[in-house]
């Protein structure tokens, strides 16, 4: 990012950069590396203060216009063009601001402001103080090389610019503050509360405690979960101090606010003093003593599931009052994680289904290979042992009975291996067949349609080639359940001369390809590992999406 500084190096004196018609902007030296001279053609975004300033010099007569802050924030100095006898260069660091504005011309022998003015060659200034709530926070000003040059208009535009820029302040700051939120709670809902997380392991509640605790900005923070009896139950404690209250109870009659967050399901902000009397029961039940800010965030992860967020704060730095945006995303955290806990919860039932609907599965093969072993087996055994008989005690001719004998144990061999088969058919589940049972279970949990078709065609598959492909189906479709905002699925696995193509499309949000490439926080890799797997088995990866357009994968290896 380009920043305005007062100052630069010797070497850059002689090499402006023109932002504007007759206005000269000095980068400072740290920017001039390959990449921004690289971007020095790009549109460069101008702050509020740096159009302040600018307008504040354009009617003017003077050379050169500032706006310098005390608090070490970045300076602005603009000069009017490159030809200016004033530079940025020459300007140095600026005296302590001024009681009141001061007007300097070539008479002006004593102060600060003159010898500053005089020993940078400045004939003519107008210098007013910025002033935030009676304190003085800054100075803007206008300088000429020319005596007599600034008049009172310029003072007074001068003073009307030191007004505007606490305002342009404010709201930088508000900006700032907003963004630092932002950043907070999207690095909290990103990394944190992952949702592949939830889809692989149900997350605990210390689990989430210590996500959360780690991501927002607070000295600790608690899960308390609701329970039938009108109470409420320390679940969990995450953060930088947290207090050792895991089990700890407490009856919600005796805790007004708590009760109220959960009635109202609205946060409750509590700043403890000696006066507050009404947040007193939750200081000593649910905060520890040093404990200058709380919050309550109410939580609804189901019918049956209340919980409480609560988050507190021992710094005396960090305890200013908490904005509405704050408070809004912080309810936004809270309703995070009880997303997460009613998706990981059905998924959760979804995955005991399968293992029951499993295991009455395997009661009936069961069942069935001792019925085909038993009755089947038993009738032809016996009819073996009377073909037998009668070939010993010659009532039959050799040749027939040796027919019959034969066919008879052919078929009692194949109920044996029958039954064998029926036993162990649940050892015989492809990669295929598990990867389409993962995308049911998935998709189904996110209340998304799948939808799958299959060729059946003659001729094996290498079994590496069909593990990798699973493998990338699974990716898939977990990136399908994250990302997609999808409701229907459709997978489709053919096999076009001696290969296996699969596609997987689906009708969600889309994205724009260049936004999927690897990043330093590890995201956009997947996509990268599953090329990675079909190149080791000859195959291609490619995926085609859009915005609002869906997202389109194809996959193709060959079969052996």
């Amino acid at each position: 990012m380009l920043s305005i500084v007062p100052q630069i190096a010797p070497d850059l004196k002689d090499s402006p950069v023109l932002l504007a018609p007759r206005v000269t902007y000095w980068l400072e030296p740290r920017v001039f590396d390959e990449r921004a001279l690289e971007r020095l053609d790009a549109p460069v975004v101008r702050t509020p203060h740096q159009i302040l300033v600018e307008a504040l010099l354009e009617p003017s007569s003077a050379d050169l216009a500032w706006l310098a802050w005390e608090d070490g924030s970045q300076s602005v100095v603009v000069a009017r063009d490159r030809m200016s006898p004033l530079h940025p260069s020459t300007i140095g660091e600026f005296p302590e601001p001024p009681r009141s504005p001061l007007t300097i011309n070539r008479a002006s022998r004593s102060g600060a402001w003159a010898l500053w003015c005089r020993s940078r060659g400045i004939l003519s200034a107008t210098v007013v103080p910025v002033r935030q709530k009676n304190e003085i926070v800054g100075t803007i000003g206008l300088a000429s090389c020319t005596a007599g040059s600034l008049d009172d208009s310029d003072l007074q535009r001068v003073q009307l610019g030191a007004s505007l820029a606490i305002q342009a302040r404010s709201h930088e700051l508000r900006l700032s503050s907003l963004r630092r939120m932002f950043d907070e709670v999207s690095r909290t809902l990103e990394n944190a509360l992952a949702l592949d997380r939830a889809l692989r392991l149900p997350p605990t509640y210390r689990e989430i405690a210590r996500s959360v605790g780690e991501s927002l900005d607070a000295s600790y923070c608690q899960i308390a979960v609701r329970d039938a009896g009108q109470s409420i139950t320390i679940r969990a404690v995450g953060g930088h101090r947290p207090p050792r209250r895991v089990g700890s109870r407490w009856t919600l009659a005796k805790l007004r606010r708590c009760a109220q967050a959960l009635h109202e399901r609205r946060a409750v902000v509590l700043t403890f003093s000696q006066s507050d009397v009404a947040s007193q029961p939750e200081r000593l039940a649910l905060f520890t003593p040093t404990t200058r800010t709380g919050v309550l965030i109410p939580f609804v992860a189901g019918p049956r599931t209340q919980g409480v967020l609560i988050l507190g704060e021992e710094r005396e730095s960090r305890c200013g009052p908490l904005t509405p945006e704050r408070i809004a995303l912080l309810e936004l955290v809270a309703s995070r994680i009880a997303h997460i806990m009613r998706i990981s919860r059905r998924l959760e039932y979804e995955r005991l289904g399968d293992r029951r609907r499993q295991r009455q599965l395997t009661v009936e093969r069961q069942r069935l290979a001792r019925d085909v072993h038993d009755e089947i087996g038993q009738a032809l055994s016996v009819l073996l042992v009377q073909i037998r008989c009668a070939i010993a005690d010659g009532n039959a001719g050799p040749e027939a009975l040796k027919v019959l004998e034969q066919a008879t144990s052919d078929a009692l061999n194949g109920a044996r291996t029958l039954a064998f088969g029926f036993r162990h058919l649940e050892r015989g589940v492809g990669p295929l067949e598990e990867a389409r049972a993962f995308a049911d279970t998935l998709l189904r949990g996110a209340q998304c349609r799948l939808s799958w078709t299959e060729e059946r065609v003659e001729g094996r598959v290498a079994t590496r080639t069909l593990r990798e492909i699973a493998n990338v189906i699974k990716e898939a479709v977990t990136n399908i359940v994250r990302h997609a905002a999808a409701d229907c699925a459709r997978v489709r696995v053919e096999y076009p001369d001696g290969r296996i193509r699969v596609t997987i499309q689906d009708n969600g949000i889309g994205f724009r390809l260049q936004e999927a490439r690897p990043t330093s926080d590890g995201r956009g890799l997947g996509l990268v590992g599953c090329a990675e797997r079909l190149a080791r088995v000859g195959g291609v990866f490619d995926i085609r999406s859009a915005p609002a357009q869906g997202t389109l994968v194809i996959l193709e290896a060959p079969r052996l």
